[in-house]
């Protein structure tokens, strides 16, 4: 007994010592965003919905310098969404990183660089975001944010490696790999001494940012690739596939940005193989003219390509919107319009939509 005291108190006052050492912060974001949308839809000609959206994030980080010489991060976020009832979201950034130099390996998920971005948005939200309701009869759009698995959202492991002034190169691995539980499970992690699996194969994600030494210049390029999942009906099964590259380049006042995506995708069991298996390929333009150091206008193009039916129609669907960003210091406000045009997939479903938005960091 008095061994094992003597032992906990080592390792007590060796945790209290590295403490000594390390930093915590804490800081956070809030977005307050109204939306009114007016739709024209087959089974409701006019459909319209107005309403507010919001969501706030805090995130609590700890780093500092490990007995070996290394470096380490870790931490976690708490996120609440509009419509979100009960708990905040938990499995918000949540990371361990162990740092040697410009290389980093990280445990954890929703932290290390991912294909969950654009490069031809600079203000307001993308096109996947513009429609997004809660109730209503407003359809779902067929845009992209994420592309195939994202298996970044999922638990797993991965390594960064930086090389400063040209680009990181980075690994992901995901036991799990879907951010879709296929269960219904609401995360793909179980206590800290369990593990948890349900029908989703594994998941990788290999990509590459940055300026490449030029001036102006940032680029990215991302692919994942999940294996045949064993819940997917046997008629539709194959592997989800994912491709995200994108760059713009800054001259002056003016940013100009093009962003290419395509997700090869299956759906749930029970679909027929004719919507199950296919695409969607993404073409984004974006520009963008800063009219002062606070004041920014934007332009943005967004045409998503399925190949196969959506409803018993196929039809590309096309985002145009217009935003104005302006810089008070605390707070940034957001000013978009937008034009969707056979949205869902569907010819003939067109929506407008406005977005005044808020938001602050501290």
């Amino acid at each position: 007994m008095k061994k094992l005291l003597l032992t906990t108190a080592i390792a007590s006052s060796a945790l209290l010592a590295g403490n000594a050492i390390a930093q915590t912060t804490i800081s956070g974001s809030l977005d307050l965003n109204y939306k009114a949308i007016s739709s024209d839809q087959t089974n409701d000609k006019v459909s319209s919905m107005r309403g507010f959206g919001k969501e706030w994030q805090m995130n609590i980080q700890n780093k500092g310098k490990l007995n070996n010489g290394m470096d380490y991060a870790a931490g976690f976020s708490l996120e609440h969404d509009g419509s979100q009832t009960g708990t905040p979201g938990l499995d918000e950034n949540v990371f361990i990183d162990f740092i040697s130099g410009n290389t980093t390996f990280s445990v954890g998920t929703d932290h290390i660089q991912h294909s969950d971005r654009s490069a031809a948005t600079f203000v307001g939200f993308i096109a996947e975001d513009i429609s997004n309701t809660v109730g209503g009869s407003i359809g779902n759009d067929i845009f992209q944010a994420g592309v195939g698995a994202d298996p970044v959202q999922s638990y797993g492991f991965g390594i960064v490696q930086n090389i400063p002034g040209i680009a990181a190169i980075s690994v992901w691995y995901a036991p799990t790999g879907s951010n879709i539980p296929a269960s219904g499970a609401t995360s793909f992690v179980g206590n800290d001494d369990q593990a948890m699996e349900d029908g989703n194969e594994s998941a990788y994600e290999v990509g590459i940012t940055g300026s490449f030494g030029v001036k102006g210049l940032n680029a990215h390029a991302f692919m994942n690739k999940r294996d045949k999942a064993d819940v997917i009906a046997a008629a539709t099964d194959r592997d989800t596939k994912g491709y995200n590259y994108g760059l713009n380049y800054n001259f002056g006042q003016v940013t100009a940005g093009y962003n290419y995506k395509k997700s090869e995708f299956q759906t749930a069991a029970g679909s027929t193989a004719a919507t199950n298996k296919g695409d969607i390929k993404q073409n984004e333009f974006g520009l963008a003219y800063a009219v002062s150091p606070n004041m920014t206008v934007a332009a943005n193009y967004t045409k998503a390509e399925p190949s196969v039916a959506a409803g018993g129609t196929k039809a590309d669907a096309t985002s145009k919107s217009i935003a104005v960003g302006y810089n008070l210091g605390a707070i940034a406000l957001t000013a978009q319009v937008a034009k969707l045009e056979d949205y869902t997939g569907v010819a003939g479903v067109d929506a407008d939509v406005i977005n005044l938005r808020a938001s602050t960091k501290f």
